[in-house]
């Protein structure tokens, strides 16, 4: 059974140092001959990450499960195998379309400089006026957001207050109350990920944060929010 486990794990290793081989031989020959190497740092330095990381996880595992597989396939051995098979998984989950596409912009927006405010150039007037608005389209929950936490929001920093919105709004809806605030106020640095997570300010109905992962992919999904109508026409009065 030892023997057999071995060559299952060494094929392992085969399949991970191949995919691992295959682009990078590409890119050292176009190198050589003084070709475009059409290299990405930006993805392939967190891929080499990943792939390290993996590749230590699978060498220092690879010992243990061989000798657990020698004794009486206890815990050590399902561990082992475990962090092996997790370290596989990190090796070849750098080169899927969800690890360019989702991953690294999701880290690359973690790494930013923390903000400490949206940065809205928006005067006192203008965010009373946007508050009423809503109000008046039920968007937002009257009795836990009053005008004052609603300015203190979007005026403020973030840790000179205690002021939430409480949004009557579903993912999609605010995604798109997002939006129309970026497009009403221009001057601003209004990121997503300020918006749901780093601020700490914007809350659903029941007083539970948005998850940042659905608000951000809601309206590839439905297109359209269920308080589109409304959140326009509250906007509406804003736009110049």
């Amino acid at each position: 059974m030892t023997a057999l486990i071995n060559y299952i794990l060494l094929g392992c290793f085969a399949l991970v140092y191949i995919r691992l081989l295959i682009p990078y031989i590409g890119f050292f020959s176009r190198y050589m001959f003084n070709e475009p190497t059409l290299w990405d740092k930006y993805v392939e330095k967190p891929r080499l990450v990943f792939y390290g990381t993996g590749l230590l996880l699978m060498h220092s595992n690879y010992g243990p499960i061989l000798e657990g597989s020698d004794e009486s396939l206890g815990f050590l051995f399902y561990a082992s195998c475990f962090i092996f098979l997790g370290g596989i998984v990190m090796c070849l989950t750098s080169y899927t379309k969800r690890f360019k596409s989702v991953f690294i912009p999701r880290i690359k927006e973690q790494l930013k400089p923390q903000k400490q405010n949206f940065e809205i150039s928006a005067t006192t007037e203008h965010l009373g006026e946007l508050y009423n608005e809503l109000v008046r389209y039920d968007l937002v929950l009257r009795k836990r957001t009053l005008k004052e936490d609603f300015i203190n929001v979007f005026s403020k920093d973030w840790k000179t207050h205690n002021s939430k919105i409480y949004l009557k709004l579903d993912s999609p809806s605010c995604r798109e109350f997002y939006e129309l605030l970026r497009t009403v106020f221009p001057n601003n640095s209004l990121t997503l990920i300020d918006f749901i997570e780093r601020s700490d300010t914007i809350r659903r109905e029941d007083g539970q944060m948005y998850n940042y992962n659905t608000v951000k992919n809601a309206l590839y999904r439905t297109h359209i929010s269920s308080s589109s109508e409304d959140l326009k026409a509250a906007f509406s009065k804003l736009e110049p």
